[in-house]
């Protein structure tokens, strides 16, 4: 039997391949919080909240900050907010991260994207730099955040009223990084995340961004428009995992859908998405999940209407319960903690001494 497949949902809004009707306002609270509950109650493992510091028409909340709404407001769904490497501080970013995790309880992820673009380029002094250099930029970010999500250990607080100890020192420990671009003496001012490592997502669009998710990411988003590129994208990412010395069984793959429906094709709508594109009845269109999730061996899907709030009210309607049917869906009973939903272990703190055996000492 195959293997059921979880589900991911990309809030963009005003993107340029996502719009939204004129009854969803993505700056009213009551909104957000209504979309983020029909998610929960749908079964959805993850929002995805985009963001864009470029376009001045992309009205919308910056992700960090709507996700710790969010957070209130919703009990079980991931809460995995964007940004964007090429413009943000290691430090910050780890810290909004892991505050994120900790007000979450264990649902709270990065998705990391790099790359300047028109015109927040300009405004970040970064829009002179070639593809590769804002690559590298990333790849120590990632390296620095971390080891700072490490740099205190599980065990670190002691709260003891009686001797006035709170926390122990020789388990916060500095990070003293110098690298190409920063110097990041640590240790973070947060503690250590409750997922241990806060979970990082990645889109893969092409073989640059694939090698990237297969050294840094948790979960690889394959956003392709054809079963044959999403498979050679896979390829990458695996290969690059191997190649970093990382368990490939310590990644998780989905692959971008963009549900089409009639009301798609009644209102004006955006340019076509490099993704799947899934359309027919609900049956039809479970197939069409079916046959990719098989090809390419995934793990779960990210649902990317073009609409909002119709494409997920038509998707979650008609397709999600056929998809329950067929027994495609995992469980959203268990664990609220992200990382235990997925599936993925606790990563080790690498500050950690391993425990020390007791000698044997038998004859």
């Amino acid at each position: 039997m195959a293997k059921p497949l979880h589900l991911g949902f990309l809030y963009a809004p005003q993107s340029g391949h996502q719009t939204h009707a004129e009854s969803f306002d993505p700056l009213n609270p009551l909104d957000l919080t209504a979309f983020a509950r029909d998610l929960e109650g749908a079964g959805y493992a993850f929002l995805l909240i985009d963001d864009s510091v470029g376009r001045a028409e992309d009205v919308r909340s910056e992700a960090f900050t709507t996700a710790s709404f969010l957070a209130t407001r919703t009990r079980r769904i991931g809460l995995i907010a964007a940004a964007n490497t090429s413009y943000v501080e290691p430090y910050n970013v780890s810290r909004l991260a892991a505050s994120l995790d900790h007000v979450t309880r264990g649902r709270a992820g990065w998705l990391a994207s790099t790359g300047a673009a028109d015109p927040a380029g300009a405004n970040y002094e970064q829009a002179a730099f070639a593809p590769d250099v804002h690559y590298v930029r990333a790849d120590e970010i990632l390296e620095i955040a971390r080891r700072l999500w490490d740099s205190w250990e599980d065990d670190a607080f002691i709260r003891d009223k009686q001797s006035g100890v709170f926390v122990d020192g020789a388990k916060i420990h500095p990070i003293d990084h110098v690298g190409a671009s920063f110097k990041v003496k640590g240790p973070l001012n947060v503690a250590r995340p409750p997922q241990g490592q806060v979970i990082v997502a990645h889109r893969v669009v092409d073989k640059r961004s694939a090698d990237f998710a297969g050294r840094h990411a948790d979960i690889a988003i394959l956003g392709t428009a054809t079963t044959g590129s999403a498979v050679a994208l896979r390829d990458h990412v695996l290969a690059s995992a191997r190649g970093a010395g990382r368990d490939t069984q310590d990644l998780r793959l989905f692959a971008e859908i963009v549900p089409v429906s009639a009301s798609d094709h009644a209102a004006g709508t955006p340019q076509p998405y490099a993704a799947n594109h899934v359309a027919g009845s609900p049956a039809e269109i479970a197939d069409q999940i079916e046959a990719l999730a098989h090809a390419v061996t995934l793990d779960g899907l990210v649902v990317v209407p073009r609409i909002l709030r119709s494409g997920l009210d038509d998707f979650s309607r008609d397709v999600v319960p056929e998809l329950v049917r067929r027994q495609r869906l995992r469980s959203t009973e268990g664990s609220v903690i992200l990382r235990e939903r997925l599936g993925l272990a606790r990563p080790r703190n690498v500050f950690e001494q391993p425990s020390k055996q007791p000698a044997d000492t038998a004859a």
